[in-house]
């Protein structure tokens, strides 16, 4: 059974999908160990380590990424470097992301971010 709950890697493929190959997301779908897990109070940190993964330290949180489940909703970063893969799941509104989180039914979506460009504007 992987490590990772389908709503974690669609968060992540959304984030990397110009980052981590077929061949790596691959790896991330069959991993079968967590290297650590931290749940903080309000979200959690978990972390795979494999040789296949990037080396160069790069944090990817675009597109903005929301998982919802009820009226919890949850903002995603991936840190990636050094073999090292960390997702941090964190609250993004109202409602702190319960310790159970993971074994709940999330929805992950990409939402457009309004963008209002104020150059030139008088």
């Amino acid at each position: 059974m992987t490590v990772f709950r389908q709503f974690e890697l669609e968060a992540i493929r959304l984030m990397a999908k110009d980052v981590l190959s077929d061949r790596q997301m691959k790896l991330l779908c069959d991993a079968e160990r967590l290297d650590s897990y931290e749940y903080t109070g309000c979200g959690y940190f978990l972390s795979v380590k494999h040789p296949s993964l990037p080396a160069e330290p790069r944090t990817l949180s675009e597109p903005a990424v929301v998982g919802k489940v009820g009226d919890i909703q949850a903002g995603f970063v991936v840190f990636l470097g050094y073999g090292e893969l960390t997702l941090e799941c964190h609250t993004w509104g109202p409602v702190d992301v319960p310790e159970d989180f993971r074994e709940r039914e999330v929805v992950i979506s990409a939402p457009p971010v309004n963008y209002v460009d104020l150059k030139g504007a008088t």
